[in-house]
């Protein structure tokens, strides 16, 4: 679509964000934005009033008038003002409360949670049969039933996810379940005249199971549900099929929950598409950038409401949405997942569990609070570490076997630290990634472009492809992070480091186990980089003590530059808790987020807390992974339409990255 002003509005819980993406020498690019706080909520619900505030300070900025009186110039005026279109996205609709019911805890309840987090979404409860304290079901002692339909009857939730039953498997387990799930739907009550009245509620009910049970299933919810049955999640005890699920769900979250919520009716009108997920965008996203650059593609958003991590590697699409789990509004959910305990191992300074808890909450009442100090700083980021980790931890189990060489992250905890060096830490202290492929590019979206790009791409798909380019990745790099893996003792070298920057000096460094380097290669430079391990530590897939050396000019320029990271994995934080506070102090210190030594005094003892951490995957059987074979992500077919749009729009995939060939 060629010559076309169009305003991307994203509206979040907390903020809302406008991006102004024209025409500038023949090709798409960010020309204005602006951001105000989100009016969907009283006392204005009304979306559009921060749209028009948005509008108004991108005219002042650029001098390209937006608005006419009180509405926004559409469409573009002869003399070039106003926009020719209006596409939104949107965060704040909230989650989707699911409850799972499944025949078995470890099999189909656990593929019906890897469905669910396909949308945005809050898990209320899991009912099992093979429940191991409520286990008496099995002789038929109805108090379970009891027990389970007061349950369902006090949660109230949005829709039901039933699964169990491989194919050719049990039946009549499911058709209980059914029975019981109909039971929730018939309450009583008795009116004003003494007359006793029983209500039904009927709830959509995805029946993801033994598809020889489905007809069943469905006359036991007659008239007490709305069934849509979609494939069995777990055909096999080997196979998983969670494609139709997270479609049934996905449309069920854009009909019952976006479409309902308040104060974007005069938003829909305006836009002239209709009003989609940052859930949608971001997907669509993290598949092109694979696509395109021909990487394992991992992307992390981590919002006031809600943590989605999302992964694209090996052909194959997955993602992770945490509803009412975030920085602001979510951080309360987060408090009562990982405890306040969890949070402070990641502060070097002393403060107690009641004072955390209290500026946590203190967050989660007042989202747009901006922190003002290196410890409210320092605050939010442990919470980000800990929501992300979880986020992670609950992709990887579904995806054990995928590894990632390049992440982008977003979210204005993330894009708006104050030195990058945090944000890094952040990311790599929440993933610990393990870098089978020896190294990993990491991004931030610290102008939001990415959901902005991912709207952009429904309706021009040329348009998105040159702002991701130009706009996103050019002025977003934050790292190349190289990982050692191996044991040693802390103090004793783990790897030597030269890197050789292209028509400018040689830079040379020592990393010992437990520490962090950085070699200094700024945005636009190049370099080679010799990489040379200690006897038993290895990079990537390259036998232990291997050295690697780069092409002259395939290392690029960062924020950060070359980060090596010699920690080890599984990341381990000192038991003492002044060891504990002067490691964390000097990694900061190592990125430049910090200098000279530890400013605080010790803190009191915390308890052994597990880190969070994704599982270890096995090696690939090349250190350079070729792209695998496409497959149909997890959301509408429409998107993937969008996305072929997007794909033929551009060029031949390049191929990027450290230690990759070009072609």
């Amino acid at each position: 679509m060629a010559d076309t002003a169009t305003l991307i509005v994203e509206i979040g819980s907390v903020t809302t964000r406008v991006t102004l993406a024209d025409t500038v020498e023949g090709e798409t690019r960010l020309v204005g934005q602006a951001e105000v706080p989100s009016t969907y909520e009283p006392p204005y619900e009304d979306a559009t009033v921060a749209v028009l505030q948005c509008a108004a300070a991108i005219s002042d900025a650029t001098g390209h008038q937006l608005l006419e009186g009180e509405h926004l110039m559409l469409p573009r005026t002869s003399e070039g003002d106003g926009a020719d279109q209006v596409i939104a996205v949107t965060s704040a609709a909230g989650p989707m409360a699911i409850v799972i019911a499944a025949v078995s805890s470890d099999i189909s309840a656990r593929s019906a949670l890897h469905a669910s987090r396909g949308v945005n979404s809050t898990v209320l409860q899991t009912i099992t049969l093979n429940d191991t304290t409520d286990h008496a079901v099995a002789t038929g002692d109805y108090s379970w039933i009891e027990r389970q339909v007061q349950r369902l009857i006090d949660l109230r939730p949005d829709v039901i996810v039933l699964a169990g039953g491989l194919e050719a498997g049990a039946q009549d387990s499911l058709v209980r379940l059914a029975h019981i799930i109909g039971l929730t739907a018939v309450s009583a009550r008795v009116d004003g005249n003494g007359q006793a009245h029983q209500d039904v509620t009927v709830r959509p009910v995805v029946f993801a199971g033994n598809s020889a049970a489905a007809e069943r299933v469905v006359e036991s919810l007659s008239n007490r549900a709305e069934p849509i049955v979609v494939g069995n999640v777990r055909p096999t005890l080997e196979q998983a099929n969670l494609a139709p699920a997270k479609q049934a769900l996905s449309r069920l979250y854009n009909d019952r929950i976006l479409g309902h919520t308040p104060g974007l009716a005069a938003l829909r009108r305006m836009s002239a598409a209709p009003i989609r997920t940052t859930t949608d965008t971001l997907a669509l996203m993290t598949r092109f950038l694979a696509e395109l650059y021909g990487r394992n593609v991992l992307t992390i958003d981590f919002g006031s409401s809600a943590t989605s991590v999302l992964l694209f590697s090996q052909g194959q699409a997955s993602q992770a949405v945490l509803g009412a789990l975030g920085s602001g509004y979510g951080v309360g959910n987060l408090l009562a997942e990982r405890s306040p305990a969890a949070m402070m191992r990641w502060l070097p300074f002393p403060i107690s569990e009641r004072e955390l808890t209290h500026a946590l909450l203190n967050k989660q009442l007042r989202p747009a609070l901006i922190p003002t100090t290196r410890e409210d700083v320092l605050t939010e980021h442990a919470s980000a570490r800990e929501a992300i980790a979880l986020a992670a931890a609950a992709l990887f189990d579904e995806r054990p076997d995928a590894h990632y060489d390049f992440v982008l992250a977003s979210g204005g905890v993330l894009a708006h630290a104050p030195h990058p060096g945090i944000t890094l830490l952040t990311i790599l202290d929440a993933l610990q990634p393990r870098a089978e492929q020896r190294a990993i590019d990491v991004y931030v979206d610290s102008l939001g472009l990415a959901n902005a790009a991912g709207a952009l791409a429904f309706a021009d798909a040329e348009g998105a492809y040159a702002l991701i380019e130009k706009d996103l990745l050019l002025n977003n790099p934050l790292a190349t992070v190289i990982i050692t893996l191996g044991p040693g003792r802390a103090g004793e070298q783990a790897l030597a480091a030269t890197l050789r920057i292209d028509q400018g000096p040689e830079l040379n460094i020592s990393v010992a186990h437990g520490q962090i380097g950085r070699l200094e290669l700024p945005p636009g430079r190049k370099g080679q980089l010799v990489l040379k391990p200690a006897s038993g530590v290895r990079i990537g897939k390259n036998a232990p003590g291997a050295t690697i050396e780069t092409g002259l000019v395939d290392v690029q320029g960062s924020l950060l530059g070359v980060v090596i990271d010699a920690r080890g994995r599984p990341l381990r934080l000192p038991a003492g808790s002044i060891e504990r506070q002067r490691a964390l102090w000097e990694w900061l210190v190592a990125l430049g987020a910090e200098s000279g030594p530890l400013p605080y005094e010790a803190a009191e003892a915390l308890p052994d807390l597990p880190l969070l951490a994704a599982p270890a995957a096995p090696e690939p059987e090349e250190a350079v992974m070729a792209p695998g074979p496409t497959e149909p992500a997890s959301s509408s077919s429409a998107g993937m339409d969008d996305l072929d749009k997007l794909r033929q729009s551009v060029e031949v995939p390049k191929k990027r990255g450290m230690f990759r060939k070009r072609k």
